[in-house]
């Protein structure tokens, strides 16, 4: 999320290089961004739903996937644009424009950003089933009122279903305007491009907040600083 943003912060390259860089480099790490979520989904899943314990066995596995994806989406992206018409968006550098260069970066980008929200989506869906069908199962189980007690377990897993919306937040807006520009290439509606820079820039926002900021980090945290 950090390279992500950095390099779109970095504004107008002007020409030659460093937009080819600032173009492929943040298309690189944004593609990057969305497939680690799935990873965390997947993490979930195999340890709620399927009871297996050598998650941290995969990670060389996580890395390769992650990043071998987007690198093959960034040479694929890179080999289906015509390099002599890279244009400028605004203050940005993009590959191609036109219904060619719309077309390639849905297949290299909007495709697997919406494979990735459709998987974390489903993964989420029966992870908080089996830990609603535990719960319920506990409750029968009890004596006694169990209620008051699952209320702060019960947020927590109702909490994960938001993180799939944090992707359909974030790029919603941006999937619009790809369709736009591919409809009427060469029309720009400045409202909908202002939501889709403005939503996709909060990304990182987003995830920092639903995935880092949860009384296990925030705990971790006041231990690190002797609060």
């Amino acid at each position: 999320d950090m390279l992500c943003s950095f390099f779109s912060i970095v504004g107008d390259p002007s020409k030659g290089f460093f937009c080819y860089a600032q173009g492929y480099i943040t298309h690189f790490f944004c593609v990057a961004s969305f497939l680690w979520t799935t990873t965390i989904a997947f993490t979930l899943h195999r340890t709620v739903v399927r009871h297996k314990t050598d998650v941290e066995d995969l990670e060389p596995m996580f890395h390769l996937y992650v990043w071998g994806t987007s690198l093959v989406m960034t040479v694929i992206r890179s080999i289906g644009n015509e390099h002599g018409h890279i244009v400028r968006l605004g203050a940005w550098c993009f590959a191609q424009a036109g219904r060619k260069g719309t077309v390639v970066h849905f297949i290299t980008f909007y495709a697997p950003l919406w494979g990735a929200i459709i998987f974390n989506g489903v993964t989420y869906f029966q992870v908080i089933r089996m830990l609603n069908n535990a719960t319920r199962m506990a409750v029968g189980m009890s004596d006694r009122v169990y209620q008051p007690d699952a209320r702060p377990d019960m947020k927590a897993v109702n909490r994960w279903g938001y993180y799939p919306l944090i992707l359909i937040g974030a790029w919603t807006f941006g999937t619009i305007n790809r369709i736009h520009d591919f409809i009427v290439p060469g029309h720009k509606i400045f409202w909908l491009s202002i939501l889709d820079v403005g939503m996709a820039a909060l990304m990182g926002l987003f995830n920092s907040i639903a995935y880092g900021l949860n009384s296990s980090v925030r705990r971790a945290i006041f231990e690190r600083l002797d609060l």
